[in-house]
């Protein structure tokens, strides 16, 4: 998969912040950095890293602090957040679990350590991620049709990977109908659970009928490109078909939409073809409509 998960790493000491990166990133994580709470607060809403690794004393806020703030928003109260601090006190591992921590480590740290730490509370959530943020159980996704909408400059890629790692998680069969051209197909490419199927405009019975028995989960990726490429009118009747076909299988589908590249009238033509939608733009989850 060609998005890694992302850490936030907050320490205003300059060599252990670069220690932490260079760990994190010879295990293959994407870092991104801060060096008070203030900017850490501000990151981790425009990242949306998969965790957090915060120290406790820094000019500004805290890492309590920052930790008591993120958790109490809607856009960061899951990301898991782990204090790390020369503070090893029982007392010390008590703040931290009530101002919200998921976890706290003493420096120094081993390499080893920390890495693992890190791996494991990121699988913690994953068989719930997605679903989570919709605030809903993973049970309640199952056999849904999802309109998920997005605004181009949002991250979406990360939130269909989180549909497809909770997915996987779930032991489900993933299949991704897509255009070898779109971002999420580069961003799932390599992943081995993932079946590709092109992106086309003839009806996926046939494609479908070897999964008949199975528990799917599947990515349309994208409506928009669908609609430019047919034309308005045939791209709803062919959605509509889909709709259809796969009310006879046990699936959960997102089908991915950017209602901004088309009219009104048509962008909500499409949205009542579905009883379920969700929303994000640039700024994380807008809306969510579950039937």
């Amino acid at each position: 998969m060609n998005l890694p998960d992302k850490i936030l790493v907050v320490d205003d000491e300059p060599d252990l912040l670069n220690a932490a990166k260079i760990i994190l990133e010879r295990s293959g994580y994407l870092v991104v950095e801060a060096d008070n709470g203030d900017d850490a607060i501000e990151k981790a809403l425009s990242e949306r890293p998969d965790l957090i690794l915060s120290d406790v004393v820094m000019p500004g806020k805290s890492g309590l602090e920052v930790c008591k703030i993120l958790k109490n928003k809607s856009q960061t109260k899951l990301i898991p957040i782990l204090i790390f601090t020369v503070l090893g006190r029982d007392v010390d591992k008590k703040l931290s679990k009530d101002a919200g921590a998921d976890g706290h480590l003493v420096k120094p740290f081993s390499p080893e350590g920390l890495v693992n730490e890190i791996k494991t509370h990121i699988e913690k959530i994953q068989p719930e991620k997605f679903s989570k943020l919709l605030d809903i159980e993973h049970e309640q996704l199952l056999g849904h049709n999802i309109l998920f909408e997005f605004d181009p400059t949002a991250n979406y890629e990360r939130f269909a990977r989180d549909f497809v790692l909770e997915c996987r998680a779930h032991e489900n069969t993933l299949l991704i109908i897509s255009p070898k051209s779109s971002n999420v197909h580069t961003t799932l490419e390599g992943e081995e659970s993932l079946e590709f199927i092109p992106f086309d405009n003839k009806i996926l019975s046939p494609i479908f009928a070897k999964y008949k028995e199975k528990s799917l989960a599947i990515i349309y990726d994208n409506l928009t490109e669908l609609i430019i490429s047919m034309g308005f009118q045939p791209a709803y009747n062919f959605i509509r078909k889909i709709l259809e076909l796969l009310a006879d299988y046990k699936s959960t589908s997102l089908f991915l939409f950017n209602p901004n590249a088309h009219p009104p009238n048509e962008a909500n033509s499409i949205r009542n073809l579905f009883g379920n939608r969700v929303s994000f733009d640039k700024d994380g989850l807008v809306e969510v409509k579950f039937t």
